[in-house]
């Protein structure tokens, strides 16, 4: 079970293990927050260790640059979250997060990361880290669950991970918009390797099996067992009966209380809360509050001598296990209850016993729902879907040194109890939001003039109800026409704005793939930038040895140091950053390159 507190789950368990480099990695998730994607890529692509400090603009450019098509992000076409903060190099996430719609007309809700590591040296198998989540891609504050498969593939089929691979395979085809033939073959590459891949599994738990729901007919019934519980913050009568069916008794049932106050009384059941449980924002409604309280999804289930535990995306409502129209994805472990322990383990002080209280429904009764707000609220879910399916794109047009963007729609729609559309691009401030609604009586709308480096598809939208003034924001990853072929040269200007960020910028470029970067208080002597230029990137390191080490392991690099030089000498005022004794030890490699043919 995941703290509340523990906010390094992502970043612990997508670091590459010792002696080996990160190689691609696709990801899914129903929300996603943008601020918490630029958390991830130091600890993919340059193995940095988890820590409290704000990700490094430099490292985190480069980072991104090395991640462009070997990390893919499918999302719910409605779920991408504002971000609180503007950042430039959100406009580098435009490839990386996917909007994909679920085949069958309910969310896409599956938590899973397929991330693939190699040893940089050796001839040997990837290795294949699975992680099978209740926690969106957020800075979610809940109660959750993870677990965390290695293995590598060999030359077989395992027929208990064929779902598993099918879902991946299918992801490009769920996609809104075109996908690249990269992308395509990443997610073939990653599903047929999944596919063959043995798993070490926990301690005590003898097979694991994958169940996807959504995506075809196929469905999930649990096996017939004695005893079940049930964890699940989100749940409907029919899907409760429906597992009580399925079990000779149903134990227990742990939920938030404003969901068991929905349901019908069940006295011979036993039914808990978390202390203080919250409303949590991931559910098949809304996505309105931040996260809080209980968010893991666990089926316990108990007969004979075995224990069942099923844990992922899929709550105990009717979208998830009846009517199967959401994609999902549960993971079927099993093992002997004498060594995993079952229900009885969960409930105690050893499982979650001790965070757990009795429900009881509140003696008042539960207050009837202002039909208002439910229907405010109804308004803000569907006009979200409606934007969303609307076929929204931004048209770019040079204007000056600047950029003006338009939003256009290729067919008409309505937002029936709006009031307001506003839209921005998440690079820049809120404050530049600019109302959109005529966007639903005409096919373009203008959303101002933008710096080059601020142009992007990601467009934040604020929808506020005609009744009770009841706001919702999300982010539409949209295409854009007419993007400046410079757009990322002057992002990456911007950040490499002096020469300490210059010198910097070149260490990553120049390091051993995986190994750390040294204390950048040593290498740049806190410098304001402006000053004159040692020829070493420390005492212990001088930069001709390492140019003359990428030259002869890896002249990759060297094309890595010229694309970054001429990028910077397209803008004069940019190329002052470079020093000279630089210029003058790079001549000597850049006709070395020329000689070797690079």
């Amino acid at each position: 079970m995941l703290n509340p507190d523990a906010r390094g789950l992502y970043t612990n368990s997508v670091c590459p293990p010792p002696g080996y480099i990160f190689d691609q990695a696709i990801a899914t998730t129903y929300s996603l927050d943008p601020a918490t994607m630029l958390t991830l890529p130091t600890h993919l692509a340059l193995a940095e260790r988890p820590s409290s400090a704000p990700p490094d603009p430099i490292k985190l450019l480069e980072s991104l640059r090395r991640l462009s098509d070997r990390f893919s992000v499918y999302v719910d076409h409605t779920g991408i979250k504002a971000p609180s903060t503007r950042n430039l190099l959100y406009g580098f996430l435009e490839s990386m997060v996917i909007p994909v719609r679920a085949p069958r007309g309910g969310v896409f809700h599956p938590k899973i990361w397929a991330l693939r590591f190699i040893e940089p040296d050796l001839d040997a198998p990837p290795l294949i880290r699975l992680l099978v989540l209740s926690r969106n891609i957020t800075f979610d504050r809940s109660w959750d669950i993870a677990l965390q498969l290695e293995g590598r593939p060999g030359l077989r089929y395992i027929g208990a991970n064929r779902p598993l691979g099918e879902l991946i395979q299918a992801l490009p085809a769920m996609s809104v918009q075109p996908v690249s033939e990269t992308r395509r073959l990443q997610a073939e590459q990653l599903a047929e390797e999944i596919r063959k891949t043995d798993w070490e599994l926990p301690e005590g738990y003898e097979s694991a099996d994958f169940h996807v729901l959504g995506i075809n007919r196929r469905a999930w019934s649990p096996p017939r067992s004695r005893r079940m519980a049930v964890v699940s913050p989100f749940l409907t009568d029919n899907a409760l009966s429906w597992l009580r069916n399925q079990t000779d008794k149903l134990v227990a049932v742990i939920s938030r209380p404003e969901a068991l106050n929905e349901l019908e009384p069940a006295p011979e059941e036993r039914w808990f809360t978390l202390d203080d449980a919250a409303e949590t924002e991931d559910s098949e409604e809304a996505d309105r509050r931040d996260t809080l309280g209980l968010h893991a999804k666990v089926y316990v289930l108990e007969k004979g001598a075995w224990t069942r535990l099923y844990l992922g995306s899929a709550n105990v409502t009717s979208a998830s296990l009846l009517e199967r129209s959401n994609v999902e994805v549960l993971v079927e472990l099993t093992g002997k209850t004498s060594r995993v322990g079952g229900i009885d383990t969960l409930l105690g002080d050893s499982g979650l016993g001790s965070l757990l209280s009795e429900y009881v429904r509140p003696e008042e009764g539960i207050q009837a729902e202002d039909a208002e707000e439910v229907a405010a609220l109804r308004a803000l879910d569907s006009a979200k879907a409606v934007l969303a399916e609307a076929e929204l794109k931004v048209l770019c047009k040079p204007d000056g040194d600047a950029s003006q963007l338009t939003l256009l729609v290729s067919r008409e729609f309505q937002l029936p109890g709006i009031a307001r559309l506003a839209a921005w691009p998440i690079t820049v401030a809120e404050d530049r939001a600019v109302d959109v609604m005529g966007i639903t009586q005409s096919k373009s709308i203008e959303l101002g003039r933008y710096a080059t480096e601020s142009i992007t598809g990601l467009i934040a939208f604020e929808l506020a109800t005609e009744i009770k003034n009841l706001k919702l924001r999300l982010v539409l990853n949209l295409p854009i026409e007419g993007l400046p072929e410079n757009r990322d040269d002057a992002i990456f200007r911007l950040v490499l704005n002096n020469r300490e960020g210059f010198l910097r910028y070149l260490r990553l470029l120049l390091g051993e793939d995986g190994a750390p970067f040294g204390n950048e208080g040593s290498v740049f002597g806190g410098g304001d930038g402006n000053g004159g230029w040692s020829p070493r990137f420390s005492d212990e390191v001088p930069i001709l040895e390492e140019l003359a080490r990428a030259f002869s392991r890896n002249p990759e690099k060297l094309k890595d140091v010229r694309a970054v030089l001429d990028r910077l000498k397209k803008n004069p005022d940019k190329a002052s950053i470079i020093p000279p004794d630089f210029v003058r030890v790079w001549t000597v490699f850049e006709d070395a390159l020329r000689e070797a043919g690079c």
